[in-house]
């Protein structure tokens, strides 16, 4: 998963907010806690 963040910061910093957006449904599908597990790792 932090590879998929890290791709989808670099869709936001590049201006492909579709691309980034992508992010969202996953995390909502995920709990608090592994999302915080996950925000943690960077």
């Amino acid at each position: 998963m932090t590879q998929e963040l890290t791709d989808r910061r670099n869709s936001i910093l590049q201006g492909r907010y579709t691309d980034a957006l992508a992010i969202v449904g996953e995390l909502e599908g995920m709990s608090k806690q592994a999302i915080l597990r996950h925000l943690a790792e960077f």
